[in-house]
């Protein structure tokens, strides 16, 4: 259960944070964003049951994918922030999604 959770939470906000690169309308960034947030604040919940749960055996691992969503969440707020101020930075925009590709991949494996 908490795999599908984990796997729609990440593919949900790859499709969030495309959205928001490529709206038109600062409202509809801010909308793309609450969502990229909602789905990265349930993938990290996820991520910390899951620690807990195997506690003792998977202890670094389960740490380091917890640093790791935190760093691409801080990408994915800076992708925003530059959309909204300015109009965004398309090789930013796609780094943040290869970043989030790659925390899709791992969730899925970990999981």
């Amino acid at each position: 259960m908490l795999q599908a959770i984990a796997i729609f939470a990440t593919a949900f906000l790859i499709v969030a944070n495309l959205g928001g690169s490529k709206a038109k309308k600062e409202k509809h960034v801010t909308d793309w964003l609450i969502l990229a947030r909602l789905c990265f604040f349930t993938l990290l919940t996820v991520t910390i049951i899951k620690l807990i749960l195997t506690f003792p055996h998977e202890l670094w691992i389960g740490l380091c994918l917890i640093l790791y969503l935190i760093l691409v969440d801080a990408f994915m707020e800076t992708n925003f922030r530059l959309k909204r101020e300015t109009f965004g930075n398309p090789n930013r925009s796609y780094m943040a999604i290869f970043a989030l590709v790659i925390a899709l991949v791992v969730v899925t494996l970990w999981f």
